[in-house]
């Protein structure tokens, strides 16, 4: 074989510049739509995990108020408005931070949650703020209330539950 039938042959072998820099755009648009599913799947995780805290402070509530309601104790349910919902669970989440009188005067890292002593709010500080990126994180706030039976609406929020029959308390998101 003649040195330049074997030039001829090693140039036809190897990736020419144009198909190089195809192979480039094409992994580098794979990457970007790849990274952009991940944050979606991190984001949607996140949202998974604050829901099963909430699952379980729903249903500790619910079973502390069942357990007054069996004991005809109805009336104990209004001093729940003023309780620390976290306080209702045998053990607290990792990402639960405590109770702070003002949460306000310091960073709080997000993906925590905390009581609002003040306010009495329990907070949850969202890691991820969705498409929408700001420079304060996404605060979701609850709180518990107390349901009262024969409003026309349906239960309701308690404004003087001492006139009203009491059917059950709640945690309710709020918006403020």
């Amino acid at each position: 074989m003649s040195g330049a039938a074997h030039a001829g042959r090693a140039r036809r072998s190897g990736f020419t510049l144009l198909e190089l820099a195809v192979v480039v755009a094409i992994v580098a648009i794979l990457a970007g739509a790849l990274l952009k599913r991940v944050s979606f799947y991190n984001e949607q995780a996140e949202l998974a995990a604050m829901q099963t805290v909430l699952g379980a402070l729903r249903g500790a509530l619910h079973m502390k108020a069942a357990q007054l309601i069996a004991k005809g104790r109805t009336e104990e349910l209004t001093s729940f408005v003023d309780r620390n919902p976290m306080d209702l669970l045998a053990e607290k989440p990792s990402n639960y931070i405590g109770e702070y009188f003002s949460p306000q005067s310091f960073t709080i890292t997000p993906g925590n949650w905390y009581f609002d002593r003040q306010k009495l709010l329990l907070v949850y500080i969202m890691k991820s703020g969705g498409e929408l990126q700001t420079d304060q994180p996404k605060q979701l706030r609850f709180k518990i209330r107390v349901l009262l039976a024969g409003d026309a609406e349906g239960p309701e929020h308690a404004e003087n539950p001492a006139h009203d029959t009491i059917e059950g308390v709640a945690l309710s998101q709020i918006n403020e």
